[in-house]
C-alpha cells in the first residue's frame, strides 16, 4: 500500500515535470536577438511553442518547400519572431528580446496528427535572476520545484488510492466472513 502511494507520487511529481522541463538554459539580454535551434527533422511541419507562467502559446509553424527553402506557414508576431534555416537545421529568432520572452521554448514536428518534441530551451536574464535571488535550483535540477497543482493532485490521488485499498480490504474481509459462515 505504501509502495503504491510512493509509485503514484513519483510518477505524478517527476514524470510530467521531466517531460516539460527545459534541458538547455540560454542567457539573453534585453533588446538583443536570440536564435534557438530545433534538432528535429525539417521534412515535416515545425511548430515553435512557448511556455510562460503555466501558459502554452503557439508562436510559429514552418515547413520545408520542395526547393529546400524554409517556408513560414504561420507566425504569431512577424515583427518579433522569425524562422530561419542554418546547416539543414531550423531555428527561431527572437528579435529585440523583452521581459515577456524569458520563458521556455520547444519545437515540435507534426506528422500524421502527432507532435514529437525536441528538448526545451529556457531563455533567462541572468542579471535579473541574481538581483532577485531566483537562481536557485531544486533537487530535480529544474529552476522551479514541482508546482502546487502537481502536489495537490498527487496528494488527492494518494488519498484515493488509500481509500480504494481500504474498500477492497473491507469487501475481502466481509466476503471471507460470509463464505466461512455458510460452510
Amino acid at each position: 500500500m505504501v509502495l503504491s502511494c510512493l509509485i503514484a507520487l513519483t510518477v505524478l511529481l517527476v514524470s510530467p515535470l521531466k517531460h516539460l522541463e527545459a534541458v538547455e538554459l540560454k542567457e539573453a539580454k534585453l533588446g538583443e536577438t536570440v536564435a534557438l535551434m530545433c534538432n528535429l527533422s525539417v521534412y515535416f511541419e515545425i511548430h515553435w511553442l512557448k511556455i510562460s507562467e503555466g501558459r502554452l502559446m503557439a508562436l510559429m509553424v514552418t515547413s520545408l518547400k520542395h526547393t529546400g527553402e524554409l517556408s513560414v506557414v504561420w507566425n504569431y508576431n512577424e515583427t518579433h519572431f522569425e524562422g530561419f534555416m542554418e546547416m539543414q537545421t531550423t531555428g527561431l529568432r527572437i528579435l529585440h528580446v523583452s521581459t515577456s520572452d524569458f520563458a521556455t521554448y520547444y519545437c515540435a514536428t507534426s506528422y500524421q496528427k502527432r507532435l514529437d518534441f525536441d528538448k526545451g530551451v529556457q531563455l533567462y536574464n541572468l542579471s535579473g535572476r541574481e538581483k532577485k535571488g531566483e537562481n536557485k535550483t531544486d533537487e530535480s535540477g529544474g529552476l522551479n520545484g514541482p508546482s502546487l497543482h502537481y502536489q495537490v493532485f498527487a496528494a488527492v490521488l494518494c488519498f484515493g488510492l488509500l481509500v480504494m485499498l481500504l474498500a477492497v480490504s473491507v469487501v475481502h474481509i466481509k466476503t471471507k466472513n460470509i463464505y466461512n459462515t455458510e460452510i
